[in-house]
């Protein structure tokens, strides 16, 4: 069920993906910073009675190869590398977070690959908010657990919030866990999140021409209305800006039907 059994070549790192269930349309969904596939696990038995849902893991995530250096831009190739890999139309993609702003980057770069764009708790900064030379922290250094037991009881959210419960979280970091030679560990590269990449984003924002659902959750620490107000001002496409009421940052983990019906909406 959770298993990328298909692979591209990009710029040296193999990407696994997979394409599962029915329909004629296709979804390319993308997970944001230090997750993986299966943050959309929660969605994908509904998802796939009416698309082809494809799911991947980005360079640096889960099963897929680790780099020296990421960049949005790369990320970016890595989806449309999928995306040609699989079908000739134009496809809905939904980011969530981090994997928001890859997927933006990509239907700004190559507007023939994206139909319609969908941004779950993503986080658009004002240049008075970009952090500033020196402000961002320097890669965190891997945590080691002496056991796999170890290992998932330790798994936890990033940011954390109120839901949901621990059974649902249980695939997640299954999925997370592998062996080192120092121990247990994490299988994403603890280095993937530092790049300054706010203006490269914000300046692609402008460019789009495809629908935008702008997904927020009101329990989320990330985004919010506020996010949502600034994304319509640097925009000149069409966009709906969507509120799930006591949402977290994790909206598809914790309110996975609110999330099915957005994109059912496509």
């Amino acid at each position: 069920m959770f298993v990328l059994d298909q692979s591209v070549e990009v710029d040296g790192a193999t990407i696994y993906y997979a394409v599962k269930g029915q329909g004629i349309k296709h979804l390319l969904l993308v997970h944001g910073a230090g997750a993986h596939q299966l943050w959309f696990y929660r969605m994908f038995e509904e998802l796939q009675k009416d698309w082809r849902v494809i799911t991947l893991d980005l360079s640096g995530h889960g099963m897929s190869d680790h780099r020296e250096k990421y960049s949005v831009g790369q990320w970016a190739d890595e989806l449309s590398a999928v995306l040609r890999a699989v079908t000739n139309e134009p496809t809905v993609v939904a980011g969530h977070s981090m994997g928001s702003r890859i997927a933006l980057a990509l239907a700004a770069n190559e507007p023939d690959l994206v139909s319609d764009l969908i941004m779950f708790d993503g986080n658009i900064r004002a240049p008075e908010k970009f952090p500033k030379p020196g402000e961002r922290p320097p890669p965190r250094e891997p945590k080691y657990y002496e056991t796999r037991e170890d290992a998932l009881l330790r798994f936890r959210l990033v940011p954390g919030q109120a839901g949901p419960d621990a059974q649902y979280l249980l695939p997640l970091a299954e999925y997370s866990v592998v062996q080192r030679e120092q121990g247990w560990s994490w299988r994403h590269d603890w280095s993937t999140i530092t790049e300054p990449y706010d203006q490269y984003i914000n300046e692609r924002v402008p460019k789009l021409t495809q629908p935008v659902s702008f997904v927020y959750g009101t329990a989320s620490q990330v985004s919010g209305s506020a996010v949502a107000d600034y994304f319509v001002e640097l925009a000149t496409t069409k966009v709906e800006v969507i509120e799930i009421i006591d949402g977290g940052h994790h909206l598809m983990l914790d309110k996975p039907s609110e999330c099915i019906a957005v994109i059912k909406g496509k």
